[in-house]
């Protein structure tokens, strides 16, 4: 008996499942980052830490150089200007300096910027002060004599005006003499005190020697252990500027220091009545 062949029936398709939804997650705020100082600013505040630890060590570490004076003398003392910047005169007067030398003028116009400020501050600590001018020699010497007087008022017990003369110039030496002799004149019948002249020991003794013997002598000479010029009948040698590298209390920068050549009667004698 014949048979019948069926034909395979056809495959089911595989079912296609849909592809899953992603579910949206909420996004989160990103951290903003903590904002921190530029490095310059740690630089600069670590520099200022730096000067500060400088400046205490200093201060207060920092074995600091102290005045020597020469043998022989007692009364000491200083001379200053707007160089020395700010002064604390209680201090230099605690340094045992008896008297100081304050710049006034300068030429025919120029005035120190520190004067009044020196003047007022020398007194008020009790200091016996005295007001230079430095001279020019190319100038007026009655001009600079004028300029001078008109600044400084001298009071009792102030010392005597002082003619700060350092430089020759061009003109003969018998001129600048002459021209000195101007400065002095009329400064000495304005204050009716005799001028005190400063100036550096060789100056003195090529161009000034003999000629204003009989005026108070500030003379200048460093670096030896004395005067190589002494205080005569005839000569009223009064001060001795010994180096111009002292260190004093109060003030900050080096000073010239000086001595005078007598007691502290002899001193007072010396300023004006």
């Amino acid at each position: 008996m014949a048979t019948t062949t069926k034909p395979p029936l056809p495959k089911k398709a595989a079912a296609v499942k849909a592809p899953a939804k992603r579910v949206a997650r909420p996004r989160q705020p990103r951290k903003k980052q903590a904002s921190q100082p530029p490095r310059r600013f740690w630089i600069g505040v670590a520099v200022l830490l730096g000067i500060a630890l400088l400046v205490f060590y200093v201060e207060y570490f920092v074995v600091k150089p102290k005045p020597v004076w020469p043998e022989g003398h007692t009364i000491y003392g200083v001379d200053v200007s707007h160089y020395q910047k700010e002064i604390a005169w209680p201090k230099v007067r605690e340094s045992e300096i008896t008297f100081a030398f304050v710049k006034a003028t300068e030429g025919v116009s120029l005035k120190d910027r520190k004067f009044k400020e020196n003047w007022e501050g020398a007194a008020g600590a009790g200091i016996i002060r005295g007001a230079y001018h430095f001279y020019l020699p190319y100038l007026d010497p009655e001009k600079q004599a004028k300029h001078f007087t008109a600044t400084v008022q001298l009071q009792s017990g102030d010392l005597p005006p002082v003619l700060d003369v350092e430089v020759r110039g061009r003109k003969p030496i018998a001129q600048l003499r002459k021209d000195l002799k101007v400065w002095l004149d009329y400064v000495e019948n304005a204050y009716g005190s005799k001028p005190i002249i400063y100036t550096g020991y060789h100056f003195y003794k090529d161009y000034l020697a003999g000629h204003f013997d009989s005026y108070p002598l500030w003379i200048a000479h460093y670096e030896v252990p004395r005067l190589s010029i002494d205080k005569t009948n005839t000569r009223k040698l009064s001060f001795w500027q010994h180096t111009d590298n002292g260190f004093i209390g109060g003030i900050d920068a080096s000073v010239d220091c000086n001595v005078f050549y007598g007691s502290m009667r002899d001193l007072k004698s010396l300023c004006i009545p």
